[in-house]
């Protein structure tokens, strides 16, 4: 058989040695052949690149790191790095024997925010916020949903809708001006109320509420006649004053009404016919209609109507601000006697000259405050121009049932009685001189005007939580009754947004002397009512029971005596 041949290839060695290996490199008999112009121009290159930065080696120490093997690692003295992310959308696998994970993708983080299997770093958030105060709807404003179920469920799509309408007021009452007014009583009302949470500070005026209320058909008041609720907490402006809400409820002229009463007649001879419009020709040219009627009528433009709220009983004007005024309130007074519910929550002390507190006209014989009431009247116990005023006031707002006056610190004034006036006196009596007889008290009439109210709520805004405040007072009825009722009560979710712990020291005794205060003028309520055979008047101090607070009280001032 003929012999295979094996080819044979011509092997040739490497010529280029790293400079760093030759001083290494034996010596061999053999010298080194020339290397060519190419090969040293490389050489060269090679020697004058710069060195790779720290940051550098670490970046590809770092990538080549994640493919080196575990046991090239250890020799190489390269760190382990951490395991590459899963993939999106890939699910870990499950441990054996561990619980087998619900099927699908996980859940949204915002789900889980309002799930009641919530983590318990969530329901943590979830609770510091409501300590910090979480917005809320007013007082009247959850009365009035407990009755007539006005507000939406708050994870409802009419919730998510008035919030977005509330938090873009602006653009939606000027580019859907045309549509809201097709919105039902219910929702307009409602939507009052996501203003006072979700609004800008001077999102409503007097031109954006009289579009909202403004009546679909254009004639008539049939859509105004049904509102019965105005939340207008936080919402009162510059654009939008007390003056402009009582516009709002002005009662129809009575002059006007005798004219329209005097055109009816029952025999038709004698009834007046109603005038007709006069009939607009439209000519073909504008110098046509110039020639022909040189004196013509302009087109009347359309304007907006002022709503006129006939059966409204219910209206929170809380968190008044800068804009609160006791003279505008009392001039529109007249026009409030259908109201059954109002909250003045926050409003400041009633005076008629409120810039004048620290004004006086000084003499050279005396000083005259300028103002009804001067800078030191709180501390001289003088309440006669804030009793006079809440009186005045009383006498129109006859119909009252729920009055709501949380945040206010001059509730002494609705029981409040001058030294000079020592409470109904005697006629006759020998110790009561002539000048000194008044039948009248400048508070107030719990048994006249305001005989209708059984509920009020006196509520100071807050409620002081910490303990070590209240240990260190001074032993008295309130502090014990207090650390009492937070021992109880104050795990509850809805009482967690009334406390605060923040407040220490000087600002709960102050709070302590304010309920105090409070909670005479309940008593003293409760005694005139008492002794005119009047309706019971809860007292709402917004923890507690009143009716135990009471007792207390009459048995102190029974000891006292």
């Amino acid at each position: 058989m003929p012999k295979k041949h094996t080819p044979s290839y011509a092997q040739t060695k490497p010529s280029y040695v790293h400079p760093s290996l030759q001083g290494s490199r034996p010596s061999s008999s053999t010298p080194a052949e020339p290397q060519t112009v190419n090969q040293r121009i490389q050489q060269l290159r090679r020697e004058q690149a710069p060195r790779a930065t720290p940051e550098q080696r670490d970046e590809i120490t770092s990538l080549v790191s994640r493919t080196v093997p575990p046991e090239l690692r250890r020799i190489l003295h390269i760190p382990e790095v951490n395991a590459p992310k899963p993939k999106a959308g890939l699910r870990p696998r499950r441990v054996l024997g561990a619980a087998r994970p619900p099927p699908g993708p996980a859940a949204p983080s915002s789900w889980l925010q309002t799930s009641r299997h919530a983590p318990a770093y969530m329901r943590k958030r979830k609770q510091s916020s409501v300590e910090h105060g979480a917005p809320r709807f007013s007082t009247l404003a959850t009365v009035t949903d407990e009755e007539y179920k006005r507000l939406p469920p708050p994870r409802s799509l009419v919730h998510q809708c008035l919030r977005s309408f509330a938090m873009h007021w602006e653009e939606l009452c000027e580019y859907e001006q045309h549509y809201l007014p097709a919105l039902p009583i219910s929702l307009k009302e409602a939507l009052l109320s996501y203003l006072t949470l979700f609004g800008g500070n001077v999102c409503l005026d007097f031109k954006s509420f009289k579009i909202l209320f403004q009546n679909d058909e254009g004639t008539g008041t049939s859509g105004w006649d049904e509102t019965r609720f105005l939340d207008l907490a936080g919402l009162l402006n510059e654009q939008l004053t007390v003056s402009d809400v009582g516009q709002c409820l002005r009662r129809p002229n009575a002059s006007q009404t005798a004219l329209e009463m005097g055109a009816l007649s029952i025999s038709p001879e004698k009834a007046k016919k109603p005038k007709e419009p006069a009939v607009l020709q439209v000519v073909d040219s504008w110098e046509e209609e110039a020639e022909e009627t040189p004196t013509a009528q302009p087109v009347p433009v359309a304007s907006l109507q002022v709503p006129h709220f006939t059966n409204l009983s219910r209206l929170s004007l809380a968190h008044p601000g800068q804009w609160a005024s006791w003279p505008e309130l009392l001039r529109i007074s007249p026009h409030l006697g259908k109201l059954t519910h109002l909250s003045l929550a926050f409003w400041p002390r009633p005076s008629m000259t409120p810039n004048a507190l620290s004004t006086s006209m000084v003499s050279n014989h005396t000083s005259v405050s300028l103002g009804g009431s001067h800078f030191y009247s709180d501390l001289d116990d003088d309440w006669h121009e804030a009793a006079n005023i809440l009186r005045r006031f009383s006498t129109n707002t006859y119909s009252l049932q729920w009055l709501d006056l949380e945040g206010c610190n001059w509730l002494r004034a609705l029981t409040w009685r001058s030294v000079s006036l020592p409470g109904p006196p005697v006629p006759g009596s020998q110790d009561v001189e002539p000048w000194q007889i008044h039948s009248v008290s400048p508070s107030p009439d719990w048994n006249d005007a305001w005989r209708r109210i059984t509920y009020l709520n006196v509520f100071q805004g807050w409620i002081p939580s910490d303990n070590q405040s209240l240990q260190n007072m001074p032993a008295g009825i309130v502090p014990v009754q207090l650390m009492r009722w937070l021992r109880e009560n104050k795990a509850k979710d809805d009482v967690r947004w009334r406390l605060n712990a923040n407040e220490t020291g000087h600002a709960v005794a102050e709070w302590v002397q304010r309920e105090k205060v409070a909670k005479g003028v309940g008593l003293d309520i409760h005694e005139i009512r008492k002794s005119g055979k009047g309706l019971w008047c809860s007292i709402d101090h917004g923890w507690g029971s009143a009716a135990g607070d009471n007792v207390h009280q009459v048995a102190d001032r029974s000891a006292a005596g």
